[in-house]
């Protein structure tokens, strides 16, 4: 059975004129009457009586009739939706994140976005870089902000370099000092807290690689999966961390931040989908340049 059967049926109900009904369905008659007794063997039913001069629908037909309206309403509705749908996700951008990018300007970068393409619906997706990756590489995502990756294997997937960023370390207020940087090396007794490595591998490795560069392994202590909890762990006394400048911008009250003497920076990416609306991807690549920012502490 296909849905012009229902067409048919339907057009024949209301016509009660096998001639009237197959002009509406734009059909000869011969056709139109196959097609209405080729739906009564499916159905293994007689859903008209037919006659010389008339014709009368029997009561499986009333009540088919009734069911194939609204199967066809259905259909045409889900006809319309999924039009509608594909116009909306042709002006929409979907952005992944991961926390640390409230401090380097993402909300700045969308609303300029939104100032220059009003009609795009930017929606933002707070995840790792990982899950960003994969998401990008389904379709789930058209791009995201993302911390150095490994080397990209997928042809469908682009990378663009757009920022480095300066590592201190963070240390609870009670440690009083007042100078702007401070010698690593003198923390490697201290309990520090770090990155699941789970959770990003890339900032596991780069800090564990910063503390070797100062002479020491660190004292892994606790383990975090957020920036933020990072801080608030630090704030209570619970360590020391080695974390991205820009996050002094989060001014958790018991945490200080200081410089470091590393050349080890924080690389940020922005991953595309080459599928994507690529006048989108640039513009707001573009844009990312111009407003991604650090949380510059003062130098000595």
């Amino acid at each position: 059975m296909e849905l012009r059967h229902l067409h048919y049926f339907i057009a024949l109900a209301e016509q009660l004129n096998f001639s009237r009904a197959a002009m509406l369905c734009h059909v000869s008659q011969p056709p139109f009457s196959v097609a209405i007794q080729q739906l009564e063997s499916y159905l293994g039913l007689q859903l008209v009586i037919r006659s010389s001069r008339t014709v009368e629908l029997t009561d499986a037909g009333r009540d088919f009739y009734r069911r194939a309206t609204q199967i066809v309403r259905s259909a045409n509705q889900a006809f319309i939706d999924t039009q509608n749908y594909a116009q909306s996700q042709a002006h929409r951008l979907n952005i992944g994140f991961h926390g640390s990018m409230i401090f380097r300007g993402v909300t700045e970068m969308v609303k300029t976005f939104k100032q220059q393409f009003a009609d795009v619906r930017v929606s933002l997706h707070e995840m790792s870089s990982k899950s960003q990756l994969e998401a990008v590489m389904t379709g789930d995502l058209d791009m995201g902000f993302t911390h150095s990756l490994a080397s990209i294997s997928s042809h469908h997937v682009g990378c663009i370099n757009l920022f480095s960023e300066r590592f201190v370390l963070c240390m609870p207020d009670s440690f009083r000092i007042n100078a702007s940087s401070v010698d690593l090396a003198k923390f490697k007794e201290e309990n520090f807290i770090i990155f699941d490595r789970d959770a990003s591998p890339y900032y596991f490795d780069t800090i564990t690689s910063i503390c070797l560069q100062a002479g020491f392994s660190p004292k892994i202590e606790h383990h975090a999966k957020q920036w933020l909890t990072t801080i608030a762990l630090v704030s209570k006394g619970m360590g020391v961390a080695i974390v991205p400048e820009c996050l002094a911008q989060t001014r958790i009250a018991g945490a200080i931040f200081r410089h470091i003497d590393t050349d080890i920076v924080a690389y940020l990416q922005c991953i595309y989908a080459r599928t994507a609306d690529q006048t989108l991807i640039r513009s707001m690549v573009d844009i990312a340049k111009s407003h991604i920012r650090s949380a510059r502490l003062p130098d000595d």
